[in-house]
């Protein structure tokens, strides 16, 4: 079958192209028909619009390596390779697929969508488990005071499951007023604008008593967030790099921020669950993902206060670059796909 699919070969630009997929995908796979699928405002965008460590250096023309953006889909399964067990033809699935009407994924990677959750909220079935990990990862203790820097995506969902393993209170940081404002309705206690020093030393003094946060999540992936994040960290506190931080950190001072106050930095990506559970951590992707779904279906996790649009696929150039163009103009972009 024949199926559609968003391309970049220059910076800041979208095109379609048509690809052919198997009728009969390979084994241990499955063949998806898109429903709708998530843009990724932090790790695709930075990547679209050429600011990450491999596309910098390419130039202005990318097709000798085209960027085809996407890893966040809710569809319905088509076909079942051989070997695969437990999926059959019609059956929702998330997986991390591209911005196309079809896919073929690992079906190991795979979970099945609940009924209870629309194709919409199920769209974020992998950044959910991606803030989920870097929590995990956080080792919170029930009553530990948190604060999020950046209040985009993955940093909301930060702020969601810190509140749901016990964290009080949660506290966001972020420049944009309506993010901010976001971030009180879905459950933070309070969100505050960096760029204001006097309101934000208030904030600090009154929610930790002058004291620090136990964890700081740091959500932007801006190098120039990570040495503040540092510093909000009480002694022995734990920072966690959580969004994809691109370029290198200035004015980083290692003894004074990290060292003499024994602040411990953890490092928190996609790729830092475990590959297979085990007795020490049986959380791979997977079983995050299961249980972000599961969440979303009970209303613990209210992923549909994030998604400010729901537009047909055919408008994701459009989308892209209001993002890139226009951050505080949009949040949760979902894309429907029609043809599915």
């Amino acid at each position: 079958m024949q199926a559609r699919r968003v391309v970049a070969y220059a910076p800041r630009t979208l095109e379609w192209e048509i690809i052919d997929l198997p009728d009969t995908p390979p084994p241990g796979k499955l063949l998806i028909a898109t429903r709708a699928t998530l843009i990724s405002t932090g790790t695709e965008l930075a990547n679209l619009t050429g600011i990450t460590a491999d596309r910098k250096g390419m130039g202005p023309d990318w097709r000798d390596k085209p960027l085809r953006l996407g890893y966040s889909l809710v569809g319905t399964v088509l076909a079942v390779g051989a070997g695969v067990q437990g999926w059959s033809p019609g059956t929702r699935v998330s997986g991390a697929g591209s911005h196309a009407s079809a896919v073929v994924l690992d079906a190991a990677r795979c979970v099945a969508v609940p009924d209870e959750v629309s194709d919409a909220t199920a769209t974020f079935g992998t950044l959910g488990p991606i803030a989920l990990n870097g929590v995990r990862r956080a080792d919170l203790a029930l009553g530990e005071t948190v604060a999020v820097i950046g209040l985009g995506l993955i940093g909301q969902l930060a702020g969601l499951w810190a509140r749901l393993n016990g964290a009080r209170p949660v506290v966001g940081v972020d420049l944009i007023a309506r993010r901010r404002d976001l971030a009180r309705e879905i459950g933070f206690d309070a969100a505050f604008d960096p760029g204001d020093d006097a309101a934000a030393r208030q904030e600090l003094a009154r929610w930790t008593d002058g004291q620090g946060f136990d964890a700081v999540f740091e959500s932007t992936g801006h190098p120039s967030a990570l040495v503040p994040a540092l510093r909000l960290a009480v002694r022995d506190g734990r920072v966690v790099a959580l969004g994809s931080t691109r370029g290198a950190i200035e004015q980083f001072d290692l003894y004074a921020d990290l060292h003499q106050r024994g602040v411990t930095l953890i490092g928190a990506h996609a790729n830092t669950h475990p590959a297979q559970a085990n007795a020490a951590n049986r959380w791979t992707e997977p079983a995050n993902r299961a249980l972000t779904l599961r969440c979303i279906a009970v209303g613990d996790l209210p992923v549909q206060h994030l998604i400010s649009h729901r537009v047909p696929a055919e408008q994701a150039p459009a989308m892209f670059q209001l993002l890139a163009d226009h951050r505080d103009e949009a949040m949760g972009v979902v894309l429907q796909w029609a043809d599915s």
